[in-house]
């Protein structure tokens, strides 16, 4: 009989997760909301199907430790950081808020790639 393992996730991994979900749902309620309140609606909808994605990946197999989601959630701090990196107007809060969510995505590495069974 085979039997998967499950182990209950550190203080570590539920406190990056956390905060990688808060900041995928701020994202995509900012996105969603500059839909209307500025003049590029096309742009900002791209931004919330982004925001969107990167929230369904944390909430569903990110949190399963699945190790591909790990490495497909870089997507978000480097989606913020390449806009960020061509407009001075938004560079601090973007940056800030990639940094944020690389320093979430370290937290949780363990969880991945180190405390699994047969590591």
């Amino acid at each position: 009989m085979i039997t998967k393992t499950v182990l209950a996730p550190n203080a570590r991994f539920k406190a990056g997760w956390i905060a990688l979900l808060i900041i995928a749902a701020l994202l995509v309620l900012m996105h969603f909301s500059l839909i209307f309140f500025l003049d590029e609606p096309t742009l900002f909808v791209g931004f919330t199907a982004f925001s969107f994605y990167a929230f369904v990946v944390l909430l569903i197999p990110f949190r399963r430790a699945e190790p591909w989601a790990w490495w497909t959630t870089w997507m978000l701090p480097i989606g913020l950081a390449v806009p960020a990196a061509g407009d001075p107007n938004i560079a601090t809060f973007y940056f800030g808020v990639a940094a944020a969510c690389g320093l979430g995505l370290l937290l949780t590495l363990p969880e991945f790639f180190f405390n699994r069974p047969g590591n």
